[in-house]
């Protein structure tokens, strides 16, 4: 059988020049969120981690303390312990934890300038630092505990039900569909070859699928909590006893109230 010519001409394709920013960028931003919800923290073993409840006190006792103090010996005091236990933590954790206390304390910095060239009050320059204090501890706390223990130790304090089911759910499903996200830029990137000069619509496409998707998993889960009989109360997990590291943080909690009330009454 005779193979006819343009079967036997070597073709030589050459695609033109384009740019993947939006694929790429975008891929990047999720995978980066989602690592943020996947990690574990491991810098303290199960036996020196208190409990959610106990640290989710302290958090709100040191915030506090740092919002209503106006003395710089005991926000250093607060400082040296937050950074310590940012020592812990290994180096990719310090630079994410670390960057956002740096923003919000420039913006505070940036926002408060004309206060600070106009006005001789030495009390304003101890926003951007409560800002900084507040913004890591939270940071912190966030890091040591998963979503869900968290709002278990949020329900505790006789927040409504239903918020903290919004919450968890939508904790949830930001996660599910942050991985549908990447499945779907990885499939465009895959199937991306040339130059395309319509990307809009693979925007389009992507952002419709994914409306599609999380319709269809919202109505998954409404089925699935009738066929359970769900009926408005929200179940968590129980709080363990209080052990050793929660005494400890409340013996510390102690001793900067204690200082606190040291600097604030004789200073």
């Amino acid at each position: 059988m005779q193979l006819p010519d343009w079967l036997k001409n070597e073709e030589q394709y050459i695609p033109g020049k384009d740019r993947d920013y939006f694929i790429s960028r975008s891929f990047l931003r999720i995978t980066a969120v989602l690592a943020k919800y996947g990690y574990q923290p491991a810098f303290l073993q199960e036996k020196f981690c208190p409990s959610p409840m106990a640290a989710l006190l302290f958090l709100l006792g040191l915030i506090l303390l740092a919002v209503t103090s106006s003395q710089p010996y005991f926000l250093y005091t607060l400082a040296a312990l937050l950074l310590s236990l940012l020592a812990l933590q290994d180096g990719v954790m310090i630079r994410q934890l670390l960057l956002p206390p740096v923003l919000a304390a420039a913006f505070s910095l940036l926002i408060l300038l004309p206060a600070i060239l106009f006005t001789a009050n030495p009390l304003t320059l101890l926003l951007p630092v409560k800002t900084f204090l507040t913004v890591l501890a939270s940071g912190l706390f966030a890091s040591l505990y998963s979503w869900n223990r968290i709002t278990a130790a949020i329900s505790w304090f006789h927040v409504p039900q239903l918020l903290i089911f919004i919450l968890d759910t939508a904790l949830r499903y930001i996660f599910l569909l942050g991985n549908l996200s990447r499945d779907f830029l990885t499939a465009l990137s895959l199937r991306s070859i040339g130059c395309n000069h319509q990307k809009s619509r693979a925007i389009a496409g992507i952002t419709g699928n994914l409306f599609l998707k999380s319709q269809e998993m919202s109505q998954e889960m409404y089925h699935a909590m009738q066929c359970r009989g769900f009926t408005g109360t929200y179940p968590h997990s129980h709080q363990l006893p209080w052990k050793g590291a929660d005494i400890a943080l409340l013996l510390l909690f102690a001793l900067l109230l204690f200082i606190y009330l040291r600097l604030e009454l004789l200073l």
